[in-house]
């Protein structure tokens, strides 16, 4: 289904028109805690809690089912550990999942949206955590990044890298109350369904310039709608500048000010840690709060990202989509990796030297009225002398004499496992 046909109505009316009839928010709760503890319905219901009160559910189980907005029960339901399971693949339900936190991926015809116990996230602002490698940095300049140029060949490289997915038949199709994951089915979670529906997404994102796919914000204990944001979908490209090929990529998303990397695929060595570095400069520079990476990895947490827990990212994704829903993801053409990840150096010298000039100028300004001359233009601003002052902060080499002498990490991030955002 489109956007077009559902784009306008509230999104718990949509999912009452589609299954005929809507669980109660009290009925709904009891059905989903009931499930998988003999069929005895709990007692508590969640109108008497918040997020906040979380931490008084010593069960992760518990925490999880909690987490599951009332107004999604008729369509998606907690199975184990991190994962929720779906028999849909509609984008408008995708785009809800994505707004309330969910990482939205898949087995074969099952949609498993998953909430990470932990989730490895990286802060971008107001302090950015994000280690620069400095043999990374050298080998940038060989590559160039872009936003949306090519979603297709991203996904073809991910199927490449992650090896195919696994196909069911009706007899072997796994049921919705088996304890599922990717892992156990397969490496790659891109099926036929997902992958259209992050294509609709993407092409609205693209499409809006922009503005991306409008998630419908709804109040968990009147079940009513209470405003808007919107979800976007990426796919980010880098690029060969020896040969021109596509050399490694990724799909994400994004709402409000956190963007998830969701899988992606590297061909030549060093493009996946040159991608890491470029893409969260970008993602820096474009006002992201958080970079949100999935499951804990050792790559990751050298790239300096922590440990969060889900109830605390929940709160975050639901503070920063009404805060930050503005928050988009931009490159214009083809972007040299080196120029992405030094340019808040370089903003800095650029700032620096226009600060100086200034000085210079209204100095010889004043010596010349000072004289008794005229006001004009001071010589300092002739071709000749701009492009000198230009030019200083260069050495022999052309290379910008600040940046080379910036401190760096010393550990380079494996080009491997940095493509490896596994789910």
């Amino acid at each position: 289904m489109s956007f077009s046909s559902i784009e306008t109505k509230v999104v718990y009316e949509y999912l009452k028109i589609k299954n005929k009839v809507c669980l109660s928010y009290s009925k709904a709760f009891r059905v989903i805690m009931s499930a998988g503890s003999g069929g005895q319905a709990a007692e508590s219901s969640p109108e008497d809690g918040s997020l906040d009160r979380m931490r008084e559910y010593d069960s992760d189980e518990e925490e999880a089912r909690m987490l599951l907005p009332p107004y999604l029960y008729p369509v998606v339901r907690f199975n184990h550990e991190d994962f929720y399971v779906s028999h849909r693949f509609d984008p408008t339900l995708i785009v809800q999942l994505i707004a309330e936190g969910f990482l939205p991926i898949a087995t074969s015809g099952i949609l498993l949206p998953k909430l990470h116990v932990e989730r490895c996230v990286l802060q971008l602002r107001p302090t950015c955590n994000l280690h620069v490698s400095k043999s990374t940095r050298k080998k940038s300049k060989n590559f160039s990044l872009t936003i949306n140029n090519c979603f297709e060949r991203v996904v073809a490289g991910c199927h490449a890298q992650h090896g195919k997915y696994i196909k069911f038949d009706n007899r072997n199709l796994p049921s919705e109350t088996s304890k599922l994951s990717p892992s156990s089915l397969g490496t790659n979670w891109l099926y036929p369904p997902i992958v259209n529906a992050f294509r609709e997404i993407n092409r609205r994102t693209i499409e809006t310039n922009g503005r991306g796919a409008d998630a419908f914000l709804v109040d968990t204990k009147s079940n009513k709608r209470c405003g808007i944001t919107q979800v976007r979908l990426y796919s980010v490209e880098v690029w060969s500048t020896e040969t021109g090929d596509l050399v490694a990529g990724e799909l994400g998303h994004s709402v409000g000010g956190i963007y998830t990397s969701l899988t992606g695929f590297s061909n030549q060595d060093s493009a996946g840690s040159v991608q890491l570095l470029a893409l969260g400069k970008l993602l820096k520079r474009c006002g992201f709060e958080y970079w949100d990476l999935g499951m804990e990895m050792e790559y990751k947490i050298k790239l300096g990202a922590k440990l969060m827990r889900r109830a605390d990212f929940v709160r975050e994704v639901h503070r920063t989509r009404v805060q930050q829903k503005n928050t988009v993801l931009h490159c214009s053409g083809r972007r040299n990796a080196r120029e992405l990840i030094d340019w808040d150096r370089m903003g800095e010298r650029i700032d620096a030297d226009l600060k100086a000039n200034a000085r210079v100028c209204l100095a010889e300004t004043d010596d010349v009225v000072a004289r008794g001359g005229s006001s004009g233009t001071p010589a300092n601003l002739s071709g000749s002398s701009l492009k000198r002052n230009n030019t200083d902060h260069l050495d022999e080499s052309g290379e910008d004499k600040a940046c080379r002498k910036r401190p760096y990490d010393e550990d380079e991030v494996d080009p491997d496992e940095a493509t490896t955002f596994s789910a």
